[in-house]
């Protein structure tokens, strides 16, 4: 007996840069969050792009987003808030 498995690239329509995200999470913190870029560090050729393509699972499922980019995030950070709390309690 075979499967039937399919591979989808899940996600919005929104198109952010690393940057663009961390400036996001930045914002959204509740303390400030030091930033720097350290050179050395840097890969001399690094994808800063991440471009979704969500047809193949639209087209397959109907399936759209729910909540926007911005608001995912938001309930990511305070999911993960809550769960520090509950471990350091």
């Amino acid at each position: 007996m075979g499967c039937n498995r399919k591979v989808y690239n899940i996600g919005g329509d929104k198109i952010i840069t690393v940057g663009e995200f961390l400036h996001l999470l930045r914002k959204n913190a509740k303390c400030e969050i030091p930033c720097r870029q350290d050179q050395s560090l840097m890969r001399p050729s690094d994808v800063t792009l991440q471009i979704p393509d969500v047809s193949k699972f639209r087209n397959e499922t109907g399936w759209k987003p729910k909540y926007s980019f911005e608001e995912s995030v938001e309930y990511l950070l305070n999911h993960s808030r809550k769960e520090v709390e509950r471990e350091i309690k």
